[in-house]
């Protein structure tokens, strides 16, 4: 039986038994991409020298979305949860908020559907090493003390096979549990606002082992990092207290503070 079309009625109406207090919501039909509009509707209230409140912005369709390095993201109208949270975050805390943030969206995914997600480093969302969802992160700084984040996510819900983008792809319709139903994407969309949006208001404490017990990696596997200034090969050695990624070569341990893990 074919699934019916989810409605931007359905999201708001989703939103609107979970909304967190102090939290707005923007639900479009199709727009370029949330995280253009989050940013447009941040640079207004700039021009205005208005200090917003705390908003996610919810999109059916993204003619325009995009990953990191500008890399196109498939956006099918009502396929996947296209979205972005944009709320202030003091300065101390912005190293942490990426990983934060797929800890956030890899439990709650967890736990709407049963899928064993898991995290590739730094913030890809994966079952069994597809990739079903990722992160992209826009800082605007407001004085030395704090800056607003820009959270965008984008996770794959209804495709089939053939609805993917990439081989390497995957969605949640395609990893459930035997017997399990897909939750409503609009139910999903909830959670996941919902639970990145607490986990980013919240204290942090015990992110980073939580991070650990949701990695991909384990000791040992061989792992091929892009740099901004080169490519490095070795074997996972763990994460660093801040969350970075240890990596085991011929050269000795190295920690690699940004990149993307590309082959493992």
């Amino acid at each position: 039986m074919s699934r019916r079309a989810t409605t931007v009625a359905d999201f708001s109406g989703a939103w609107a038994r979970t909304l967190p207090a102090g939290l707005s919501l923007v639900v479009a039909d199709e727009i370029g991409s949330t995280q253009q509009l989050s940013r447009r509707l941040l640079a207004r209230h700039a021009e205005e020298g208005e200090r917003p409140g705390p908003f996610a912005v919810l999109a059916l369709a993204q003619s325009a979305g995009h990953g990191r390095r500008a890399r196109g993201w498939s956006s099918g109208h009502g396929l996947g949860v296209w979205s972005t949270l944009v709320l202030p975050v003091a300065a101390e805390r912005l190293q942490e908020a990426p990983m934060r943030a797929a800890v956030a969206l890899a439990s709650a995914l967890r736990e709407a559907s049963g899928v064993d997600c898991r995290l590739k480093w730094p913030n890809d969302l994966v079952i069994a090493g597809s990739k079903v969802g990722g992160l992209l992160v826009d800082v605007t700084s407001r004085g030395e003390r704090e800056a607003w984040l820009a959270i965008g996510f984008g996770v794959n819900h209804g495709h089939g096979a053939d609805a993917l983008p990439t081989p390497a792809a995957t969605s949640l319709a395609l990893r459930l549990p035997p017997g399990r139903p897909l939750p409503p994407l609009e139910e999903v969309a909830a959670r996941l606002l919902t639970a990145l949006w607490h986990e980013l208001t919240g204290d942090g404490d015990g992110w980073l082992e939580r991070y650990r017990e949701l990695s991909a990696h384990r000791p040992g596997d061989p792992l091929v990092c892009e740099l901004p200034d080169g490519v490095v090969e070795g074997r996972f050695a763990g994460f660093e207290e801040h969350g970075f990624l240890r990596l085991a070569t011929d050269a000795g341990e190295r920690v690699i503070r940004s990149g993307e893990v590309y082959s493992w």
